[in-house]
């Protein structure tokens, strides 16, 4: 009866042996982990305290602190391990628990992703309305300027009209200073200038004015 129940806690003990062993480079890792952690912050901090000029006597309790915080986890994972070996498997599912439970749960996210998306989706929401007002303004925009064109153009046969009346009623060349005071226009240089470009225009253009001279236009 004792050898039975001897095997039976052999192979219990073989069958959550693994298991253990398993918990226990797991926690080997972790420690390895949190000592890297704990020199490199205490690696900054002496070179920080270097930089700002802080008494070595300041340093001397963080250290302390740092190596007793460390003693204390080796001492942990040394006494867990034995426990373990000798407990039964309702033991070993128990430790299992509880290293899962020791195991320091990731941060999670200020935001879900949800919550990032939802801002993204406001502002898509809001870009076809901003765009109507472009559209109207683009609409215009083409609108006044095919206008302008047109309104050039019939500008600009009316005063070829009306410098053909007065070079007709002339029968000689003038010159657009003349041709434009001829029509009570303003003597701007501006204003003499559109004289002679539509002249130009029509000598080129049409038949219907000629260039007899340097300056001067007639009627054909």
């Amino acid at each position: 009866m004792t050898e039975s129940v001897l095997h039976q806690t052999i192979q219990n003990l073989e069958g959550v042996l693994p298991e253990l062993e398993e918990q226990e480079r797991h926690l080997r890792n972790q420690l390895d982990a949190v000592v890297k952690q704990a020199n490199s912050a205490r690696s900054a901090l002496e070179n920080l305290r270097v930089l700002t000029g802080t008494d070595h006597s300041d340093r001397q309790p963080v250290a302390a602190g740092s190596a007793s915080a460390e003693v204390s986890v080796d001492a942990t994972v040394a006494e867990a391990a034995p426990a373990q070996v000798a407990a039964e498997p309702e033991a070993a599912a128990g430790a299992e628990s509880a290293a899962d439970a020791s195991v320091v749960p990731q941060p999670r996210a200020a935001t879900s992703p949800r919550t990032k998306r939802r801002p993204a989706k406001k502002a898509a929401d809001k870009k076809p309305a901003a765009a109507k007002p472009r559209a109207k303004k683009a609409a215009t925009k083409r609108a006044v300027a095919a206008k302008q064109p047109a309104a050039a153009e019939q500008e600009s046969g009316s005063l070829l009209d009306a410098a053909l009346e007065v070079l007709k009623k002339a029968g000689e060349p003038m010159r657009p200073r003349d041709i434009n005071t001829a029509l009570g226009r303003e003597a701007t240089p501006g204003q003499i200038e559109s004289v002679r470009n539509t002249l130009d225009r029509a000598v080129k253009k049409t038949d219907l004015v000629t260039r007899p001279g340097r300056g001067t236009y007639a009627a054909a």
